[in-house]
This record gives structure tokens, C-alpha cells and sequence, in this order.
């Protein structure tokens, strides 16, 4: 069963790593697209939800490979360290804010293009959160 969790921690990081990338790139992307001309502002912000896509797969692949391991290698959710739930509330703020950003570009593509001002504060709360998931995996599990 060794090679199997180790399988489920390597997906478990690459959710991870597409989470906090497609929030950050995203938000780096806004501010850019910003400082451009609007035509060319516009070609750049076509990659957002692109972006957005991406981020919400990581936290996809985040919360199923977890909820095995849970089971798979800790045998529920009684046998986890209490740093793990600090681990956990840091999980649990990206995936609002994946969740928030895919909001945003869903009120973008209704029309209502004063939404965008939202994801240069979503992004970087997408990537702070999963670097502190991270940090507290590391000493939870480490």
C-alpha cells in the first residue's frame, strides 16, 4: 500500500501547485492587463479563465486525493494531528477562493466588467493560502 499513498501525495501536490499557480498567474495577469491599451488588455485577460480552470482543477484533485488519504493512510479523520486542522482552515480559504474567482469571471462574462477588480486580491489569497497549507503540511506531517 506504500507505493499507492505515495501516488496519492504526489497528485495531492500537483492539486496543490495548480491551485496556487492558476490564482497567482491570474492576478499577475490583471494587473498587467491594466497598464495595456484596451485592445491589447483584452487578449491578455482571455487568459484568466483559462487560469481560473486550472486553479479549480488543483483544488479538485486537492480535496480527493486528501479525503484517500485521510482514510488510505491516517484511518479517518480521528487519527489526524490537531495541526492538521490548522493545515486544513488554510485548504478550505483556497478553495473559496477558487471558487470566488470562477465567480468573478462567470459576473465578467455576464457584463458586468467592474467584477474584474476583485482578482488581484483573489489571486494572491489563492497563493498565500496554499503556501501556508504547505507550511502547516510540513510540520504536520513532515
Amino acid at each position: 500500500m506504500g507505493w499507492f499513498n505515495d501516488l496519492i501525495l504526489f497528485l495531492h501536490f500537483f492539486g496543490l501547485m495548480l491551485g496556487a499557480a492558476g490564482g497567482m498567474s491570474s492576478a499577475i495577469i490583471m494587473r498587467r492587463a491594466a497598464s495595456l491599451p484596451p485592445e491589447q488588455g483584452q487578449v491578455i485577460r482571455g487568459l484568466g479563465p483559462v487560469l481560473a480552470n486550472v486553479s479549480a482543477a488543483g483544488v479538485i484533485v486537492l480535496w480527493i486525493t486528501g479525503l484517500i488519504m485521510v482514510w488510505s493512510k491516517w484511518n479517518g479523520i480521528g487519527s489526524l494531528p490537531t495541526l492538521f486542522w490548522v493545515k486544513f482552515i488554510f485548504v478550505v480559504t483556497l478553495t473559496a477562493a477558487a471558487i470566488a474567482i470562477h465567480m468573478t469571471y462567470a459576473d465578467v462574462r455576464k457584463g458586468n466588467t467592474a467584477a474584474a477588480a476583485r482578482l488581484p486580491k483573489l489571486g494572491p489569497i489563492a497563493g498565500l493560502s496554499a503556501l501556508l497549507a504547505t507550511f502547516f503540511a510540513a510540520f504536520t506531517f513532515g
